[in-house]
């Protein structure tokens, strides 16, 4: 689905049976624009200067304020959620993060999400694993989010 005036009610739930492990999904482009630091700032509540205020970036030997990490669970989870929804039901199990550098606001990731495992555990629960990678506009690596979620459907 390319329609992005499409609500989450018209996407297909993303089912289990659907998550092979190797399966890729499509990139993600997501803009690390002022306003989603400032929104993004505003609900955590984390008035770090770093992400705001120019000079404290630069007295910490930055060229400009950059993204706060925390925004990596949120392009993580929507690289593989562009085109369908999540059942309701299913359980973040665990989240691990690996950042390679500063995201400076107004960069522009590239994300990509794969499945890394699919399968069925000793007590039944459907375990999917994902490998996610974002990338800046050099096609540098910024990030690495491992997610392991227990599947509903």
């Amino acid at each position: 689905m390319d329609d992005p005036e499409k609500s989450n009610n018209e996407k297909p739930d993303l089912l289990f049976a659907d998550l092979e492990t190797g399966r890729a999904f499509r990139p993600l482009s997501y803009p690390v624009t002022p306003e989603l630091v400032a929104d993004y700032i505003e609900t955590v509540g984390d008035q770090n200067p770093l992400y705001s205020e120019g000079g404290a970036a630069k007295a910490a030997g930055l060229d400009a304020p950059f993204a706060p990490p925390g925004l990596a669970a949120i392009y993580s989870r929507l690289s593989y959620l562009q085109d369908h929804t999540m059942p309701s039901g299913g359980v973040l199990a665990k989240q691990e993060f690996e950042f390679h550098g500063p995201i400076p606001i107004g960069e522009r990731l590239t994300v990509t999400a794969r499945v890394s495992e699919s399968y069925v555990d000793k007590k039944e629960r459907k375990r999917v694993n994902f490998l996610i990678e974002a990338k800046d506009y050099n096609d540098e690596l910024v990030s690495i989010t491992r997610l392991y979620a227990i599947w509903p459907l």
